[in-house]
């Protein structure tokens, strides 16, 4: 799973069929669920019988045990509930026109005729525009060093440390571990000082900072400050490091397909979006970031399809495979956008924001953050690969990246078109 995971997913489809079991070491029992009826039951299930909320320790020494995200229940649905005002209509035009504004910024200054490394860039351009959307536009100003030390502190994440414990404890590991636990503290410094400020200032809801010190817990009372912190902390993560990884996916398909960049170039000048929309939703069908959605640990005895899942067993709805079905997509290897344009994606099959009370709060934003950013970067530059292969996935934490950090050359157009507004 570790070296080669589309492969092994794959091959256990192949012998055992959409459901298989495995044993992972330091883990409890995984049961892999690729069928859209389990799958949709899995979703449905109440968190009694099945706890997503243990599925995401392995980020809990990022984002701390007081993030909503982690938690389930009641506490989960008032945490998704005070954000909710990031996501209206007019709060994602808003959004549209900021994240325009720093893509176009930052593209700009990135390195043509040569090959890059596309990952580090783009996660440095997502970091920056969940940190406009969480903290205000002038987070730059205010702290001005955040967005440096959330780089460096989560690059913990390009290894084993946070999905293997034990590590902690391995000469060498045990220092860069050490490193992590500094960085992270010096995060927190700057996060609780902006905390802090903002709580003497007078302002509504602008931003995430202004919503959650808004809020009032089940007793009436303001969120505690560490409560505060950690939420932030979780939207950082899940903000942009699955936004950065998907972009580079996608740049990698559309490196790989001269005819498909020729298509979403001439689209971009006509002023249409269409194809881009179709082009990002087959991306996240091909290469969703997560393989599986957030696992749900079995609390008591539930039967799912014709198998009854005890504790201590997770379970695992397998997006790949289920993305990778030949009976839900035709020819599902071959990265077509076309699949897409005379039909929208089927919800019980195409599942890259997850599914059911754990579903991406933010994926609307997600998905316009994709468009705008392939947008702008096509309508500058055409995109080559360095290598006649696709790279392969690498962990990074609980997702997968492109294992060589998309590594392509960008070429400029002589003239750019007129990039237009997704919608």
């Amino acid at each position: 799973m570790f070296h080669d995971p589309f492969g092994l997913l794959e091959q256990m489809r192949d012998r055992y069929g959409s459901r298989f079991a495995l044993k992972a070491l330091a883990r409890p029992p995984l049961a892999f669920i690729a069928d859209p009826d389990e799958v949709a039951a899995v979703f449905a299930a109440p968190p009694d019988l099945l706890a997503p909320g243990e599925g995401g320790q392995t980020i809990l020494p990022i984002v701390g045990d007081r993030s909503f995200m982690l938690a389930d229940g009641e506490t989960h649905r008032r945490g998704r509930a005070r954000l909710a005002r990031l996501y209206t209509g007019e709060a994602t035009a808003r959004h549209g026109e900021m994240v325009h504004g720093l893509a176009e910024r930052e593209i700009a200054s990135w390195p043509t005729d040569t090959p890059i490394a596309l990952h580090p860039r783009l996660r440095a351009l997502t970091l920056r525009v969940i940190l406009a959307t969480l903290l205000g536009r002038d987070v730059d100003e205010r702290a001005p060093g955040l967005h440096a030390q959330l780089l460096s502190m989560l690059s913990v994440s390009d290894g084993v440390l946070l999905t293997l414990p034990p590590a902690r404890r391995v000469p060498g590991l045990g220092a860069r571990w050490q490193r992590f636990l500094h960085e992270r503290a010096q995060v927190d410094a700057t996060l609780l000082r902006l905390i802090e400020e903002r709580r003497r200032e007078s302002r509504r809801n602008e931003d995430a900072l202004d919503l959650l010190l808004a809020a009032r817990n089940e007793g009436g009372e303001p969120l505690p400050t560490a409560q505060v912190r950690d939420s932030l902390m979780s939207l950082i993560l899940a903000g942009h490091e699955t936004t950065s990884a998907e972009l580079a996916w996608t740049f990698q398909l559309i490196a790989h397909d001269p005819r498909i960049q020729h298509a979403l170039y001439a689209e971009l000048a006509a002023g249409d979006v269409t194809y881009l929309t179709a082009t990002i939703q087959e991306a996240l069908r091909h290469r969703p970031v997560f393989l599986f959605a957030i696992p749900r640990a079995v609390k008591q005895p539930i039967e799912i399809g014709d198998w009854t899942h005890t504790p201590p067993a997770h379970l695992l709805v397998c997006l790949y495979l289920l993305h990778h079905d030949p009976a839900l997509f035709a020819d599902p290897h071959r990265f077509r956008p076309e699949r897409f344009l005379d039909a929208q994606p089927d919800g019980a099959a195409w599942l890259p924001w997850g599914g059911g009370r754990k579903r991406c709060l933010g994926w609307r934003l997600a998905f316009l953050e994709l468009q705008t950013i392939v947008a702008a970067t096509l309508s500058r530059y055409a995109i080559e690969p360095t290598h006649p292969a696709l790279e392969r996935p690498r962990w990074r934490s609980v997702i997968v990246t492109p294992h060589r950090g998309c590594r392509v050359i960008l070429r400029e157009r002589p003239r750019p078109p007129r990039m237009p507004t997704p919608k």
